[in-house]
Order: structure tokens, then sequence, then C-alpha cells
């Protein structure tokens, strides 16, 4: 079966809300088409994801990279047949790759950009979760110089994305659908793999969120990162993020809050059930950052209305220990996520076209946004909405900033610390960055239409000059701070200047 790569299309720009990506109304067709799983059109292949990857690397070789960071279990050992109690075809091992979507020719150089990092094929049987992922890269790379948003964050960021940690499991669970595998493909103990959310080197063997039977689906694997394919996440993850901002006893000072200077976010997709997820996962307990992990958690519920599924949280599930979401936050400090898509490890096309993913991306792209500094950005206001109207030598912009609409909007829960404040200044900047802003550089403070700034959410107005301004295209950026000093994610638009004299009428 083939797969005619359906198109992420953008409606408009994700505007920390507002605006909406739709994945299910438009299509389109690269010069080839890709092998999907049998009887899920929407899905492709293991070996179809590769090709399809292949080639948007080589169509937009400044936009995305693509290098093998480790090898599978299958690939690196080469066992024996005989060591497997199963009548299944052994998968001929893989690479595993790992994806830098970001502008190379960007201003800013690797060093000076935020990281976001984001994996999915983790468990075998959850057929969503690579699809989904990819739809994001796609999303990123076709909407470069097509949405404002995904423009600065492409040329400020970097999306690094590892869509299958585990590819000999998922060429079983492809190939053998009612296997339902999980796991990796390590025949030692039972013959039925290490499950590589339980692996990693951080609460690594705690009984309490990990089986040491060999035999049970969420098995920890003989020591901590003892399986291949969870050293290559682990190592690329550390060469992403910083060691500076990492404890020296990670599980030893674990009460201790790593503060607002971090940088970095790591998001793990898998299925099913409808949770975000965030440390901590080993124990039903908060961790020291929480108010920011907490806000950011609320403010992903606001695009997918997920459930949070976190310590200290009512729906919490059950623990998870040596897990990737803990791991992420406890060893390398990072804001750290996990996501429970659709209903089903084998997800219908249907739900997963019409509500997975236009629910889902709006939300990765926000997460993208605060890459730099999340545990700052996260706690600052959100412009909600921008309309412009280009007329009579100005561009008339009008924006909507709440500080309270994105994190106190999931039900069942009181307003968070981070949602009560007023809202105090929204600037304004033409053609420059707020983050790259320098004296002589056009930003002016945006005006508030009743008069008084003395809510949590605010419309305000502002006419930019368009005097001297070249004919074409220019980018306005927009920021909203609150009563604590907290600025919120930019937010963007493209505006279109015409030449003198000829009126023109934006998008409103």
């Amino acid at each position: 079966m083939k797969y005619h790569l359906f198109k992420t299309a953008l409606i408009a720009a994700v505007l920390n809300g507002s605006s909406t990506v739709d994945a299910s109304s438009s299509t389109r067709s690269l010069q080839n088409t890709y092998e999907t799983i049998n009887g899920r059109s929407c899905f492709r292949s293991l070996d179809g994801m590769i090709e399809s990857m292949t080639d948007l690397v080589a169509k937009y070789p400044d936009l995305i990279a693509m290098e093998s960071i480790g090898k599978s279990y299958i690939k690196k050992n080469n066992p024996s047949r005989s060591k497997y109690d199963m009548n299944y075809d052994l998968p001929p091992g893989y690479d595993i790759y790992a994806f830098n979507v970001t502008n190379a020719n960007s201003a800013r150089q690797s060093s000076e950009k935020g990281k976001m990092l984001i994996t999915s094929g983790v468990h075998a049987r959850e057929w969503a979760p690579p699809e989904l992922n990819a739809r994001f890269i796609e999303t990123l790379v076709e909407g470069y110089n097509t949405d404002a948003d995904i423009t600065w964050i492409m040329d400020h960021n970097e999306v690094h994305a590892i869509l299958y940690v585990n590819p000999d499991g998922r060429f079983i669970s492809e190939k053998y659908p009612s296997s339902y595998w999980r796991k990796n493909l390590n025949p030692e103990g039972c013959g039925n793999g290490v499950d590589l959310n339980r692996n990693l080197d951080f609460k690594w063997g705690d009984r309490n969120g990990a089986s040491n039977d060999p035999c049970a689906n969420d098995y920890h694997g003989t020591s901590a990162n003892s399986e291949p394919e969870t050293r290559a996440v682990v190592e690329y993850a550390k060469k992403l993020f910083p060691e500076d901002q990492r404890k020296d006893d990670p599980e030893g000072q674990m009460s201790t809050a790593f503060g607002e200077d971090i940088t970095g976010v790591y998001i793990d997709i898998h299925a099913s059930g409808g949770y975000v997820y965030y440390p901590w996962g080993h124990r039903d307990a908060k961790s020291p950052d929480n108010e920011a992990l907490e806000a950011l958690g609320r403010k992903i519920s606001y695009f997918n209305s997920y459930k949070l599924w976190a310590g200290g949280q009512p729906d919490f599930m059950y623990e998870a220990a040596g897990d990737y979401s803990d791991y992420m936050y406890g060893a390398l400090g990072v804001a750290s996520f996990g996501y429970e898509i659709g209903d089903d490890f084998q997800q219908d096309c249907a739900r997963f076209e019409d509500e997975v993913v236009p629910i889902n991306l709006p939300s990765l792209i926000y997460a993208a946004k605060i890459a730099t500094k999340p545990y700052k950005d996260v706690k600052g206001p959100d412009v909600m909405e921008i309309n412009t109207r280009v007329f009579g030598g100005r561009v008339r912009v009008r924006a909507k900033a709440s500080d309270s609409k994105m994190v106190n909007s999931i039900t069942g829960f009181s307003n968070h610390p981070t949602g009560n404040q007023i809202i105090t200044n929204v600037y304004i900047y033409l053609d420059v960055h707020p983050d790259d802003y320098q004296v002589g550089d056009k930003k002016w403070n945006m005006e508030v239409l009743d008069d008084n700034w003395d809510t949590s959410e605010e419309t305000v107005r502002y006419d930019v000059p368009t005097r001297g301004l070249s004919s074409g295209r220019h980018t306005i950026y927009v920021q909203a701070i609150d009563s604590r000093g907290y600025k919120g994610p930019v937010s963007s638009k493209f505006i279109d200047i015409p030449a003198q004299n000829s009126n023109l009428r934006g998008s409103s």
C-alpha cells in the first residue's frame, strides 16, 4: 500500500491558541509515494517513513538534517535466531535516526539556539506517535517563510526529533499486529525484550514503577541504560542540553529546584488515553519545579484537552520508574513532558486525522516557542490573537493578551499561581524579534483599549507608521508582560506593505 503524503496545512499562524493547524483537509503529493502500514493508510510504515524523511532532507537541506545516532539491538549485536522463543521473522536491524529541524543559515549559531527534543516509537505497538512526530517536522519545514511563528522558531531554535527509538520492535509490530509488541528485541531472560521506558538512569530499578521480571511488559533490563537504543537517545540528549544545568547527584538532589534559567524542552509521544504527563512519574508527588511544569502542562492541555498525569495531580495513574520524562528532567534539567495521544495502540485513521493531529500540532508549536527559557516564558502572558490592517500610511495592529486564559482553562482545577497577574505592558516590534532587539530598532508600547492596565486579560492596539518602509513583506512581533515582570511567549505575523499611495486591507 502506498501513501500520498498528507500535508499538515497551516490555516493561520499558531498564535498561542487563537489559530489552528489543520492536517486533514488538504493533501499534497511529493514526487514519491511511500509505503504504509497494512490497513492504516494514514501511517507510513517504518521503511516508508525513513524513505520519506530522506526525501524531505534532500528537498530542504538548509532546514532539516538527518544523522544516525546509534543502532538497534539487532543491528548492534546480531543475535542468533535460536535465542528467541517466538514464531516471528527477526528484523534486519536498524540505525536510529535523529533529525535537526532549524534554519541552518540563520544569524544565530547552534550554541545560541534553544533546543527541543521530541521522541516517539519507544513502545513499538503504539502506531500513531511516529506519524504525529513526522507531521510536526513537516509542518515546521514546510511552514518556514510561510508562517511567521514557524519562521522565527526555525531561526532562533532547533527542534530535534527521533521518530523511532525502538525500530526493531516496530518491525515486529507492523508485520505481526496481533503481537502488540511493546519492548525492544533483546532476547536475554525471557526472549521478549526490555521496556525502553523503564531503562533510564534515574530511579532505575524502583520496584514501584518497573519490574525485574524479564517476562513483564515493564521489565527494566539488567542495568540502567543497558540497551543500545537507550544509550543512543541519552548520549544525543546530553549533547543538546547544557552540562552546567545538571546536578552533581540527580537522585540525591531531587528536592532542589533547577530554577528559572534552565534551557530546553523534551517531549516523548506515546499512545493512548488522552494524557499530558510530567515529573514526577516515579512517585505521586510534585517536583520542586512544579509551578512551571504544571503551567506548561495546563497550557498544552488548552490545545488538546488532555488530562494531567503527574505527581500530586488527581489524574495520576501509576508510577513509572526509569522513564524518559523523569530522566530528562531529573538528570538533565529540561522541561520534560509526555503525551498519551488517541484512544488505541493501533489508532484508526479517521480519529487520527480529524482529532489527534489537529489538537496536538499547535501544542507542539507552542512548546517549541519557549524552548530557550521554558520555566520563565511559560509563566508570562500569552498573546492570544493578532489582527492587522494596512491603510493610510500605517498598520493598525490589534491584539489580545491574557495571563490567565490558557493556564486556567483546564476543567476541575483552581486558578494557577502564574495566571492571576495583571497585564502591565504589551510591546510590538517591527522586523526584529524581541530577543534580538537593540537600541535603534523599531519597538512601541501598545495602547490598552479601555485605558486601564488592571486585569489579567487586555485588548491592545497600535498604529505602526509605514513611512520609509520598503514595500513588500515585513514581520511584526508582539510580547506581553505581567505584573510579576514575566515576559510571555512571542507571537508574530507577516504583513504586506503596499507601494506608496496605494491602500491594501490586511487580514483581520
